[in-house]
């Protein structure tokens, strides 16, 4: 009709991005974690034990783990338990971690980690500012930690 609205303006949607998970298990190797992380990937949620523990005395899992962040590649530990959170400070393998630069994602369920991220990422916010987010809760995602 010509009395019709003129069409809206939608911007154009950013590429999907590239977000995994990856279930830590009993005998898990460096080089399947390797493998997994050679995708061109730029997040990847990390399904760990108990507190957010991946497999103790496996120095190159960890070196893996690293060598992904170091190449921009944001990981975010989450518990593989139905309730808890992950408290990287709690056992020497998560102290691991957290110095590969593996994030907490506290209490954040596995689905909504691998939501967020990738409304994040489709936002095309710097990697930093992603990484300071994914410990803020946006919707109730996660609860907020005592700074």
């Amino acid at each position: 009709p010509a009395d019709a609205a003129p069409p809206a303006a939608v911007p154009t949607p950013q590429p999907m991005p590239v977000v995994g998970a990856l279930r830590v298990f009993p005998g898990i190797t460096a080089q399947l974690t390797r493998s997994v992380l050679a995708t061109p990937l730029n997040a990847l949620v990390l399904e760990a034990y108990g507190m957010g523990n991946g497999p103790s005395r496996n120095e190159a899992f960890v070196e893996a783990l690293a060598e992904a962040v170091a190449r921009g590649v944001t990981i975010v530990d989450c518990t593989q338990c139905l309730r808890g959170t992950v408290d990287l400070s709690g056992y020497a393998t998560g102290a691991d971690l957290a110095r590969a630069g593996v994030l907490s994602g506290y209490d954040t369920t596995v689905e909504a980690a691998l939501a967020k991220l990738i409304f994040l990422y489709s936002q095309a916010l710097p990697t930093d500012t992603i990484r300071e987010l994914m410990g803020v809760s946006l919707c109730g995602e996660v609860t907020p930690q005592a700074k």
